[in-house]
Parts: structure tokens; sequence; C-alpha cells
């Protein structure tokens, strides 16, 4: 029965062809230390509108810090274009704080590393296509 069981599933998962969905994993490198959390959003063109003053986001992910890298897996996301984010809440407040200028005083990235010399990166500049197989999203934090 269980044999027959699964040559049924087996044999669904070749009819039914390659999924529509893949998984993004998203590393953060270069956490300082294992104070508060890390705070990781991955958002589409709609919710990157209200990027960085809004809180839409495609998916949020919260995690206790620690030093080093920390790795995400989102999985069966449907092919798209994500653009990814980050920051470590050292102080546990559950906000980027920024100094009196408003340069972040806690680290803060953005997926494939782009300057943000003179701002935020554009979605573009951030983002990762998903297709059918599975996609990495990697940055490091600036402090």
């Amino acid at each position: 029965m269980i044999r027959r069981s699964l040559a049924v599933t087996v044999m669904a998962a070749v009819v039914a062809g390659p999924a529509l969905a893949a998984d993004l994993a998203i590393e953060v490198h270069g956490i300082r230390s294992g104070d508060g959390h890390l705070y990781v959003a991955v958002h589409t063109t709609e919710s990157w509108a209200t990027f960085p003053e809004g809180t839409g986001s495609a998916a949020a992910i919260q995690r206790r810090a620690r030093a080093g890298v920390l790795r995400f897996v989102l999985r069966d996301l449907p092919p798209g274009r994500y653009a990814v984010n980050a920051f470590h809440d050292e102080n546990g407040n559950g906000d980027l704080d920024t100094n009196f200028i408003g340069i972040p005083s806690e680290g803060y990235g953005f997926a494939n590393d782009p300057d943000t010399s003179f701002g935020p990166a554009d979605f573009d500049a951030a983002a990762v296509d998903v297709g059918d197989t599975d996609a990495v999203a990697a940055m490091t934090l600036r402090y």
C-alpha cells in the first residue's frame, strides 16, 4: 500500500511538470555582534514603492542576531523580481536608528551590496530574480 502511494505521488509530480515556485536564500554577512535582532525584508516593486518610509514588504523575517553570517530561506516564492534589505537592531528598539542627519547608526545592507553613499539603494540595485530554480541574495552589513 505504501509503495503504491509513493508511486502515485511520484507519478503526479512528473505529470504536473516543473514547479512554478522556488526558494530564495538570503545571506547576511558582516554581523558584528549577537546583540539585538536582525530584520530582513523582501520586497516586490509595489511594496518597495513605500520603502523606506513605509512598512510594507512581501515578506519580513526577524531573528536573534549572531556575529558573522545569518542565512534565511524563503520557500516557494512565485517567479519574479525581489529586492532585499536588512538591518541589525543592536539596541533592540525595533528601529533602524540614525544620527542627527539621517545616516544609519546601526548596521544595514541591501542585496548585491550596491553603493549607498547618496541614500538607500533603488529597487533594481537590490533586486534578485527568482525563476523556477532556487536563487541567492547576499549582502554585507555596513555599520
